[in-house]
């Protein structure tokens, strides 16, 4: 593949491009993306000529396999209402620069090459081979991000002939900074979209011991962002692009777009989301799911025991495999006014210089399981692994 292209195409080739079959996809006909073709190419030239030389240049190393589709990318029309050819181009590129950095050798190279990097292997309940947190590249076609973040499972074989790995909940996202902050952007949550490999509410909720699996992936997103030291933000509804005129002519639309709005209203209320910059709010790294036992019914209580249990134990599987599959961002130092005041206590707090005799730490800290203290701790049963 990267010998296909022997010099940088021109901007004009993107509305050939736009034409193949393969352009369309993702809530975007052929005919769409060629008028947002030529809109970038007339309106935006010197950016769109940026991303030609930065993809192309990805794609002389390997690190994305399909040019034409992933410069396409800058054209197709973002999950956030209003997101221009420019700004686009901009988050784009700022994805692909931390992708290089976020993973180690192994797992990225499984990454480029567009597999499914295996996150954790959660303990898989009775009646099923496995069940998995994978990151994989998300579809080219894709509006909500340029990662997945999956929750998969695959029944056993003695359950079910010929048993096929089914995707319980997906989490699109991206990384780009929004007022100057490094941030992890959560573009869309879903859940199961096949319409005949499908696992009943009861069953997913024996397999996640009573959790809900686009909050579980919350979740694991908050890990994600304190990992990678990056703020967690995610789509406000009432920018969705569901509210463009254009996916409003139809009732049976404007139905869907609504049961979606209040989708993701009800899941970043759950996690006490604070407005944000315009179009996103603020998912808080930290989150207390009222796990403490404190239920008068004693049924209640063993529930609410096994949630924290099942989430515990997740949670220090996903801290280890982190350590085995991912960067961490360094440390960097910060050395804004070092020439108003040069004493000790000025510096060490500025600097982060450690006295001789205090511990050194990381940033985030392997031995504390939460920047806040969490209720969900108390009603473990102790050490867990």
């Amino acid at each position: 593949m990267a010998s296909t292209f022997k010099q940088i195409p021109g901007i004009w080739d993107a509305m050939k491009w736009a034409w193949r079959p393969e352009a369309a996809g993702g809530g975007t006909s052929r005919a769409r993306m060629v008028w947002r073709s030529l809109r970038a190419t007339f309106g935006h030239a010197p950016a769109m000529k940026r991303w030609m030389a930065v993809a192309c240049e990805l794609h002389s190393r390997g690190v994305v396999q399909d040019l034409r589709s992933h410069y396409l990318r800058a054209i197709r029309p973002y999950v956030k209402l209003g997101t221009g050819f420019s700004e686009r181009v901009v988050q784009l590129i700022d994805h692909m620069d931390w992708l290089e950095t976020a993973f180690h050798r192994a797992a990225f190279e499984q990454i480029a090459s567009g597999g499914a990097l295996e996150l954790v292997e959660l303990t898989a309940p009775r009646g099923y081979d496995y069940m998995r947190l994978q990151l994989e590249p998300a579809p080219l076609q894709s509006p909500e991000g340029e990662m997945l973040l999956t929750l998969t499972l695959q029944r056993a074989a003695d359950v079910q002939n010929r048993a096929q790995p089914m995707e319980i909940a997906v989490l699109a996202f991206s990384r780009f900074r929004i007022d100057d902050k490094a941030c992890l952007v959560i573009g869309g949550v879903r859940g199961q979209r096949h319409p005949v490999q499908r696992l009943s509410p009861m069953e997913l909720n024996q397999a996640l011991q009573g959790w809900k699996p686009a909050v579980l992936l919350v979740r694991v997103a908050q890990e994600l962002a304190r990992y990678w030291n990056l703020h967690l933000v995610g789509l406000d509804p009432a920018a969705h692009r569901l509210h463009h005129w254009s996916y409003r002519l139809k009732k049976r639309n404007r139905d869907s777009g609504q049961r979606v709005f209040a989708s993701y209203d009800a899941l970043w209320d759950h996690f006490d989301c604070k407005p944000g910059p315009r179009g996103w709010v603020v998912v808080p790294l930290n989150s207390d799911e009222k796990l403490a036992a404190t239920a008068l019914s004693p049924e209640k209580r063993a529930r609410q025991t096994r949630r924290a249990d099942y989430w515990i134990r997740t949670r220090n599987v996903m801290r280890v495999e982190f350590k085995r599959l991912l960067q961490k961002p360094e440390r960097e130092a910060r050395f804004s006014h070092l020439t108003e005041t040069m004493d000790r206590e000025s510096m060490r707090a500025r600097l982060n210089y450690l006295d001789a005799d205090e511990p050194e730490e990381d940033f985030v800290s392997e031995s504390s399981d939460d920047l806040v203290p969490s209720r969900v701790l108390e009603t473990g049963p102790g050490s867990l692994i």
